[in-house]
């Protein structure tokens, strides 16, 4: 039985969703055209079983973006009340280790085309702490890459591609 359930294709992607495991729900996944559906089944199946190390270690980066941001946007509360008021009503002041994952309102995968012999992908979801951005989570293999805004990046970049300054 497959992981992923397509529902539909435009001139980029087969859109379709799967089980998330660490979501407790259906989430929209976009693959390339390019990409193999035998491919795209073992990133689902990568994701759903990540170890707690490494969502644990998401948790803590995806807290320090939104740390970031708070701050970033406290400095124009003159100009950007509004999203200054959203984060303060919506975010607890500290959040603790996995409560970050309910801030993630839109999580989707995104699969591109492999250049290794492993599993590459990213997860986008939208967050209060940057409307404009989102947040963007790359994961090559057994390795974070990236957790950030959304930059239009994949799983293939050069490793200094995904620097963040947080």
């Amino acid at each position: 039985m497959s992981l992923i359930c397509i529902q539909d294709q435009d001139e980029y992607f087969r859109n379709g969703t799967f089980a998330s495991v660490l979501f407790q729900r259906a989430i929209p996944v976009h693959i390339d055209l390019e990409v193999d559906m035998v491919y795209a089944e073992q990133c689902v199946e990568h994701f759903n079983h990540l170890s707690d190390q490494m969502i644990d270690k998401f948790c803590e980066m995806a807290i320090a973006y939104c740390e970031f941001m708070r701050k970033e946007w406290k400095e124009f509360e003159d100009v950007y009340p509004d999203i200054v008021e959203d984060i303060q009503r919506e975010i607890p002041e500290k959040l603790h280790g996995r409560e970050v994952l309910a801030f993630l309102t839109t999580p989707e995968m995104y699969i591109e085309p492999p250049e290794e012999a492993v599993s590459g992908y990213s997860i986008s979801s939208a967050c209060v702490w940057e409307p404009e951005h989102a947040l963007d989570w790359i994961i090559r293999g057994d390795k974070i890459l990236y957790v950030g805004p959304c930059e239009g990046m994949d799983a293939w970049q050069e490793e200094e591609d995904y620097e963040t300054i947080f």
